[in-house]
């Protein structure tokens, strides 16, 4: 979040080739009648099976070579674009639910600017992904106040509004984050409540209710945005890391102004001090130990976003901490004992132009299909958004260009985000809600539609979401977004979080033949909530993989279950979980088209109930 919006160095840098792309665009047919099916890839990605049955096939290919050497150019234009088509679910179906921010009462705060999110909750356990909403907040006589967090529940076929007071206690917070998890590994998912002020934990009582467990001690007073629960220390319980922003109140509240000097603004995070991230590792009993000096994690970096994941595949979970107006964060976990900072040599903290961008929204995936999980982030205007390569041994490299990303117009303000698989064509797209941070912006509007980018052959992404018809065409102010399968038809559906209008849920009308797999899993050596455990889905000559993500995107949690989209003329060969910690089980070859629960250490799988 730049502030109000000053131009970075290199604006609108493209490579030739990138211009080219531009203008091939328009030449490009746009598909609308469905999801066109991409081969399967039986054919690519090899590597000697038998010699290394223990190992997942996308990562032998990945060290035997995949995408290394030699000087890389732009791929070809593919001959077609996929309309992914989205149809925004009425108010009958999606009871009305607006997360403010008090932006009426003219105080023209910063706090104002972030908006908030939501997460993709089974509340009950019966199947069905519940919708949790952060309400945000509102002012009163230059104090913060409090607005109730919704819930809105899946009846299979629609959902209901459950009042807040009967399912939730109240809180005292401007609130931003949900971040779910099973923090006490009960079965039911709890969550971490994140706002000005500091950080709660609610836990799931099992009937539908949640109770607070009281605030995180040691962000009491800071401004915490968003979180990642995981167990990063190894020992089975799940721990919390806190992205928190910078030092605003208003005792430090400075009048801005928009560029004509006169009219009041929300100010500039460049303005503020940042706040000390922090880390709480569990002691399994409900209570909580302040980490971050000893682990090496306590930047105060203006953090926005987070996500944890198993970055190197060695059975323990890193970080990676989008911040704003300031160098990300990429942390390796030394065996549960400690973080290191590996920003600096990775190569992940900056942009292409090596300078820090102002990232919101994050997440992780292994878009190019080599095995190993690759990074991104949603950026500032004027900036690129970035995708991050995998190269190994802790080397990442911004591959905005190569790939297709940066040839976006460069005013679109990148907020909540997530890689899925939307037009089920076995690799992964990724999907963007913006919307401005300033009341009168220079450069962009402030409400601002949302980006959808088709993953061509693993090498390029194509904005697909523009065409008129599409509720990717409307603008809003987007903040939070999840991915979830409301429905159960293994379509990957969308739920965003705007400033100050109602969230929505946008239904994935994609069509097509191809097939699809889901998978829910649960630790028993391991933490309940598995973050860092990786399902792997053996074709014959190549696999395809989804890894448990801690947080992610903007101040929201997508849905536990981990979608495949299976081309038709694929064949799945064998199913395979690898473990954090190390250990792997091996499942039957499901029936396509189902929901399954994968227990570490059971050999067999549990159908998910419809």
């Amino acid at each position: 979040m730049n502030g109000h919006g000053e131009p970075s160095a290199g604006l609108l840098r493209f490579p030739v080739l990138s211009l080219l792309r531009l203008n091939l665009a328009g030449l490009q047919l746009l598909i609308m009648c469905g999801c066109t099916q991409q081969p399967s890839g039986d054919s690519g990605i090899g590597g000697n099976e038998d010699a290394n049955r223990d190992i997942p096939a996308a990562v032998i290919a990945a060290r035997d070579g995949a995408k290394r050497g030699g000087e890389e150019t732009a791929p070809e234009s593919p001959a077609a674009v996929t309309a992914m088509p989205f149809e925004r679910l009425s108010a009958e179906l999606v009871p009305e639910v607006i997360p403010a921010n008090g932006s009426e009462r003219d105080y023209s705060t910063i706090l104002e600017s972030l908006g908030s999110g939501l997460a993709a909750i089974d509340v009950d356990r019966d199947g069905w992904d519940d919708l949790v909403i952060a309400g945000g907040g509102d002012f009163g006589n230059r104090s913060v106040l409090s607005r109730p967090i919704s819930l809105l529940r899946n009846r299979s076929d629609r959902f209901d509004l459950i009042a807040a007071a009967t399912v939730l206690p109240e809180t005292e917070l401007y609130h931003h984050g949900v971040s779910a998890a099973d923090l006490n590994s009960d079965g039911f998912t709890d969550f971490v409540l994140c706002g000005y002020g500091g950080a709660e934990v609610y836990l799931n009582a099992g009937d539908g209710t949640w109770y607070s467990a009281g605030r995180l001690a040691s962000c009491d007073g800071l401004w915490c945005v968003s979180a990642a629960s995981a167990d990063f220390s190894g020992d089975g319980a799940a721990d919390i890391f806190i992205a928190t922003y910078v030092d605003w109140s208003f005792e430090n509240d400075p009048p801005c102004y928009a560029e004509d000097g006169v009219t009041r603004d929300n100010c500039s995070p460049r303005l503020f001090n940042g706040q000390p991230d922090q880390l709480l590792l569990s002691d399994g009993q409900g209570g909580y130990r302040d980490a971050a000096d000893h682990w090496g994690v306590n930047s105060h970096s203006k953090a926005l976003g987070v996500v944890a994941a198993d970055l190197d595949l060695d059975g323990d979970v890193d970080l990676y901490v989008g911040n704003d107006v300031m160098t990300n964060h990429l942390y390796r976990n030394e065996e549960g004992r400690s973080f290191e900072d590996v920003t600096v040599r990775s190569g992940a903290g900056v942009s292409s132009r090596g300078t820090p961008d102002a990232s919101m929204g994050v997440d992780v995936c292994d878009f190019n299909g080599d095995g190993r999980p690759d990074l991104w982030s949603a950026n500032f205007e004027h900036e690129s958004f970035a995708i991050y390569r995998n190269q190994g041994d802790w080397l990442f490299r911004n591959v905005s260009e190569l790939t297709g990303v940066a040839s976006i117009p460069a005013l679109y303000v990148g907020w909540g985000t997530a890689f899925q698989d939307f037009d089920r064509d076995g690799d992964s797209d990724v999907v963007v809600a913006n919307g401005n941070v300033v009341k009168h912006p220079a450069h962009s509007a402030v409400r601002q539609r949302m980006l959808l980018l088709e993953n061509q052959n693993q090498t390029w992404f194509e904005e697909t979401g523009g065409d008129p018809r599409s509720p990717f065409s409307e603008s809003r102010e987007g903040r939070g977004l999840v991915v979830l399968d409301w429905n159960h038809d293994g379509r990957a559906d969308i739920g965003i979080s705007p400033v100050n209008t109602p969230v929505e849920l946008l239904e994935n009308r994609c069509s097509g033949e191809s097939n699809w797999l889901s998978f829910r899993l649960i630790g028993t050596a391991a933490s309940r909530h598995p973050v860092g455990a990786v399902v792997e889905l053996q074709l014959r000559k190549h696999s395809m993989t989804r890894q448990v993500k801690g947080g992610g995107s903007y101040a929201s949690t997508s849905s536990e279950l981990l979608l495949f989209g299976i081309p038709a003329d694929a064949e799945v060969q064998r199913l395979v979980v690898h473990w954090p910690g190390g250990t792997r089980t091996e499942f039957p070859v499901p029936e396509f088209n189902s929901i399954l629960t994968l227990i570490e250490g059971r050999a067999t799988a549990t159908a998910i109930p419809d």
